[in-house]
């Protein structure tokens, strides 16, 4: 056993520290809880009690309005006082009626002795009869209580009588006739206010009124009542003169008036000090009864009980730390001899074991050291053992990094270069020369962010980068990497396997390049095909109209050798000849023989004239054929040309954030009024929840015109002409979108209910100039065209149709296209 241990160093102030914190610290935590646990539950009683008092006080002072609104009430009912006033009314002169009325009054305000006045009023507001004898005769038209008095029973807030300078509250109530209800006058009772001051200042009262009576206590609570206007209506405790001058802008009272709300706890009273209160609402009147203490003298009883738990824990405290020394001492003596023992070990003598005498724990811990001891002489022979088989492993790894017919690296978080093995010497690089250099040196795209998003987030694992070598020439390079993480899953390092694919990207082009000349001269074969026919028929066309052109000629020459000009000379002479002849008869009958000849010979030009203009109107019908048909061919030659233009000059996709519903709602606002009038329906369902997503909106809504123009051709088809439909509907043509979150796409969705597309047609939609429309109208590239848009969008198109029952369009488009996700790191 070691004599001397000090108990405040080393392991022994820890465990003393360690006996003291897991003693002390449960006395403080429950000495905390029990003052917690004691202060909210007085708390809470405090505050239960001022709201228990507010209410009480409020049950009283409400008892009182009532009874004096039910007293003015019984009082207006009086036969007596109906009679009279009635009696007064016709003759207010009566002084025998008044007397008597007079002294009903004084009865009737000797029934309660809190009843100042009790006085009527007659139609016109003058007082005809009252307790007090001086208040007869004064006009009181122009007060609240005959005001509204008159209208049902009323109650007038605090005020100061200006005859008596008493406080008073007034009760009022209408006097009707009792047959017809007829109005007959008022009945006011002036209550005495100070009944109030006795309620919440604590004065006593007659035993038969005690209920709900406050008490002060101590030497700061008070009770008292705030109008609708914000001012005292009783006294204060610590303000004199205060009612109906001291202001009162509390939060309860805000609270009270503005929300109906009645607050129980913390806050500030019109002097400004912190209370402990409670608020309640008298809506009738708008008053707001407060019953207050101040918060030091509240709490007081928490304070003492605070000071008598910081007495009690300080003695349990120093108890605790007598009786961890004693603890302590016998622990830490048999611990030391086993720091010396490893301290022998440490020093690299392993035979060195210990002996104790001990037959409890410590020599448990005794014999598992000396078998740890044993264990690290065993361990450390088989460390040496494996250091050299790890030096001959290591020696073997740096031949294959070597020798690789990769190139191999590493980079840091920051990334730089912490490993490279000798390929790089093919692209006149030295190794030494890149380590600690950073990775963007060597890249021909030098954006920082690109390598940020390489280190950091790893999008990809393989990759193609451009790099440039010593010469400055670029490379093309296919990189793979993997993320090298610690046992906590944190970025350590970033392992880079790099393929030169330099000469193969060269070949690649080549092929492409011999493979777009191969679709080009298919596309021209495609071409030649399909403006050869409107062609022909143009040619066809115009050659039958020269020849009708030629007819027309002809027929128009002949016209103009007719000798009409001549008959008509004739027949002029002939006129005049008669107009200077007498009638003879052989000179009539010589006459007559001329003018039928002359008759004869119009007639025969008038037939020819007609055979003519018939010719003409046919030739001139089939040439008006002609010329059409020209024009549409022309047309059509016109659009197949604009349509392969488009889709030759396909151009990339100006991507930005964009709704997929706005685009179906704009290209339908514009077609859809015309889709009804060809008695098609049209049907949008639309998913609320389709987030934005990058596109090209121009190229996208291009797609939809496509697709819903094919779609309303093959309703046509199916419905025939619309002019003969009459009202019944032809086809429905439904465009909606879907959100598919699982497959991070939308779905645009165009269905119709046209004719359909056989199988064998279905194969070749997306085709250049295929096309199933009869009427010459298509050109057979909207859907190749549609199809290349979709897929610059990283999208797909599927189609699903029944030959006879219709087609159904399904547009997937990915919520953040492959373009943008590859950007940041193929462009490396």
């Amino acid at each position: 056993m070691v004599k001397g241990v000090n108990l405040f160093s080393g392991i022994g102030r820890k465990l003393l520290c360690w006996f003291l914190l897991l003693s002390i610290l449960p006395v403080i935590m429950v000495a905390i809880l029990t003052y917690r646990y004691a202060r909210e539950t007085i708390k809470s009683e405090l505050l239960n009690e001022e709201a228990f008092l507010a209410e009480g006080i409020k049950n009283h002072i409400l008892t009182i309005l009532n009874a004096g609104e039910y007293s003015s009430q019984f009082f207006a009912s009086d036969e007596f006082i109906r009679k009279h006033l009635e009696i007064l009314n016709h003759a207010p002169d009566n002084k025998r009626v008044v007397k008597r009325f007079n002294d009903y009054m004084v009865y009737k305000t000797s029934l309660n002795k809190d009843f100042h006045e009790t006085f009527v009023l007659n139609w016109a507001g003058i007082i005809v009869a009252s307790s007090n004898e001086n208040s007869i005769g004064k006009i009181e038209s122009g007060t609240d209580y005959f005001t509204y008095g008159k209208k049902g029973p009323y109650v007038k807030d605090v005020y100061m009588d200006e005859n008596t300078g008493e406080y008073s509250i007034a009760f009022a109530a209408p006097i009707l006739k009792k047959r017809n209800r007829k109005f007959l006058g008022v009945l006011v009772i002036r209550f005495n206010a100070n009944k109030l001051n006795e309620i919440t200042t604590g004065r006593r009262l007659d035993r038969k009124e005690g209920t709900g009576m406050f008490l002060r206590r101590g030497k700061t609570s008070e009770a008292y009542l705030v109008n609708k206007n914000h001012l005292l209506i009783t006294n204060s405790r610590f303000k004199e003169n205060a009612i109906l001058s001291q202001s009162v802008t509390t939060d309860p009272v805000t609270a009270a008036h503005n929300f109906g709300k009645e607050v129980v706890g913390v806050y500030r009273n019109y002097m400004g000090k912190q209370v402990l209160g409670a608020a309640r609402y008298l809506k009738k009147m708008q008053w707001v009864l407060l019953v207050e203490t101040d918060e030091s003298e509240a709490y007081f009883p928490i304070s003492r009980f605070k000071y008598r738990a910081i007495t009690v824990v300080g003695i349990c405290i120093i108890g605790v730390v007598f009786i961890s020394l004693f603890i302590s001492r016998g622990i830490i003596n048999p611990i030391i001899l086993l720091v010396k023992g490893m301290k022998r070990i440490a020093e690299g003598n392993l035979n060195f074991r210990v002996e104790t005498q001990a037959k409890d724990e410590l020599r448990e811990l005794t014999d598992s050291f000396n078998h740890m001891a044993d264990d690290i002489q065993d361990a450390r022979e088989k460390l040496l053992k494996l250091k050299a088989d790890l030096e001959e492993r290591k020696e073997y790894l740096e031949n294959i990094l070597k020798y690789a017919n990769e190139l191999i690296f590493t980079l840091n978080i920051q990334g730089n270069f912490t490993f490279i093995n000798p390929k790089i010497k093919e692209w006149g690089y030295d190794e030494e020369e890149l380590i600690g250099q950073p990775m963007i040196s060597i890249l021909f795209d030098k954006r920082q962010e690109n390598v940020d998003q390489l280190i950091y987030h790893g999008f990809r694992k393989i990759f193609e980068v451009e790099i440039l070598d010593k010469q400055k020439n670029i490379r093309n390079v296919l990189l793979s990497t993997s993320i090298v993480k610690n046992n906590e899953g944190q970025l350590i390092s970033i392992l880079g396997v790099a393929n030169d694919v330099t000469e193969l990207r060269r070949l690649e082009q080549k092929l492409v390049q011999s493979d777009r000349l191969a679709s080009i001269g298919q596309l021209v074969a495609g071409i030649a095909h399909e403006i050869n026919n409107p062609i022909g028929v143009i040619y066809l066309y115009s050659t039958e109209s020269l020849k009708l052109y030629e007819r027309v000629t002809n027929a128009f020459q002949h016209v103009s050798t007719l000798p009409i000009s001549e008959d008509a000379r004739r027949l002029n002479e002939l006129v005049a000849y008669l107009d200077q002849k007498t009638s003879d008869t052989l000179e009539k009958d010589t006459l007559k023989k001329e003018l039928v000849h002359i008759i004869d010979d119009l007639n025969k030009n008038c037939n020819e004239l007609t055979e003519t203009y018939n010719a003409i109107s046919k030739t001139r019908y089939f040439l008006y054929e002609y010329l059409e048909g020209s024009v549409k061919e022309s047309i059509r030659c016109k659009d197949l040309i604009s349509g392969l233009l488009d889709f030759s000059r396909q151009k990339k996709p100006e991507m930005r954030l964009s709704n997929v519903n706005t685009l179906i709602d704009n290209v339908l606002n514009i077609a859809e009024k015309q889709y009804r009038k060809e008695k098609i329906e049209v049907i949008r369902i639309l998913d609320p929840h389709i987030p934005d997503i990058m596109m090209d909106a121009r190229q996208m809504e291009q797609v939809i015109i496509n697709i819903t123009n094919n779609a309303v051709f093959a309703i046509r088809e199916s419905g025939g002409n619309t002019e003969h439909a009459g009202v019944h509907r032809k086809g429905i043509l439904t465009v909606g979108s879907c959100f598919h979150p699982e497959k991070e796409s939308v779905e645009i969705f165009i269905k119709d209910t046209g004719v359909g597309i056989n199988k064998h047609e279905l194969k070749k939609i997306f085709d250049p100039f295929f096309t199933t429309r009869k009427d010459g109208k298509g050109t057979g590239l909207g859907l190749s065209i549609s199809y290349g848009i979709v897929k610059m969008h990283d999208g797909s198109i599927e189609v699903d149709s029944e030959f006879g029952k219709g087609t159904m369009f399904k547009i997937f488009l990915p919520l953040k296209s492959k373009k943008e996700h590859d950007i940041r790191i193929v462009k490396l």
